[in-house]
């Protein structure tokens, strides 16, 4: 579609003949992501209620199934990066977003750390602490206990932006953090509380857990136990297992979907479920 024809079918949008706004609804909607700033450019000269709402709803839609493709591509791959697949969650609610901008300010994180002793010296458990230390009393990242059902919670940029957070969202962080420090921590997805698990790097068994909402509190196995058993859950592997990154980022999809159900906002919930359905 050359720039004319696109100018024309913009014009059209407040067409009041809805068989002709399907159309170009249509084609509009054969184009890519491309278009969006033409769009957004006819809107900002635009009064018309009509036409704006419907620009934005094609650009809405564009966007929204660009963030479908590149989902779908970091399934297709390993999906090693777990921040990455924070940062497409969050460009579902915020699309300028910049992953780089997500990934400097984690790292100026880590290089504090870095900078202020020999890290490898440290036992694992010195290193956890260290971390804590960073993590929750020097940066004071929180969990929202308030609100954690605010779906801000979820979104990787306004948990660096407010300190405020969930379980999986500061899981997130500090997998990131310990994975550029070479530190063998993953994620577990245990049931009511995303945690941690620090492994040997002989033999990969669980030296210990690590929960993240709670300023990175030390879980033994035993406690594990003890939980599942009151819960009167069955010790399936999985409770005491590393999870894949597809599975975190599942899991924090799945968290999205609970406030925006709490919230009562349909289209998003419905976006969301949409996402979701494409991990399996």
């Amino acid at each position: 579609m050359n720039n004319k024809e696109l100018s024309a079918l913009i014009r059209l949008l407040d067409d009041d003949d809805s068989y002709v706004f399907s159309a170009v609804r249509k084609k509009l909607l054969e184009s890519d992501e491309k278009i969006i700033p033409e769009l957004k450019t006819a809107i900002s000269f635009s009064k018309d209620n009509l036409f704006i709402d419907r620009a934005l709803s094609i650009i809405n839609q564009l966007r929204f199934r660009k963030l479908d493709d590149e989902f779908k591509i970091w399934l297709k791959t390993d999906n090693s990066n777990l921040l990455y697949g924070s940062y497409l969650v969050a460009k579902y609610q915020y699309p300028e977003l910049n992953y780089e901008d997500i990934e400097d300010q984690i790292t100026k994180i880590i290089n504090d750390i870095r900078s202020e002793i020999n890290f490898k010296s440290f036992t694992g458990l010195q290193q956890i602490r260290k971390i804590n230390h960073l993590l929750y009393s020097v940066q004071r990242f929180n969990g929202d206990f308030n609100n954690i059902i605010n779906p801000d919670n979820s979104y990787i940029n306004k948990v660096l932006e407010r300190k405020k957070t969930n379980d999986v969202s500061i899981g997130i962080i500090y997998l990131f953090i310990a994975e550029k420090l070479g530190l063998p921590v993953y994620g577990v997805d245990f049931p009511g509380n995303f945690l941690l698990v620090f492994k040997d790097e002989k033999n990969s068994d669980a030296l210990f857990y690590i929960n993240p909402l709670n300023k990175g509190a030390i879980v033994t196995k035993k406690d594990i136990e003890s939980f599942l058993k009151v819960q009167k859950l069955k010790h399936g592997d999985r409770y005491f297992k590393a999870c894949s990154n597809s599975v975190v980022i599942k899991r924090l999809l799945k968290f999205l979907t609970h406030s925006y159900i709490k919230k009562n906002d349909v289209e998003s919930l419905n976006e969301i479920q949409r996402i979701l359905n494409l991990f399996k």
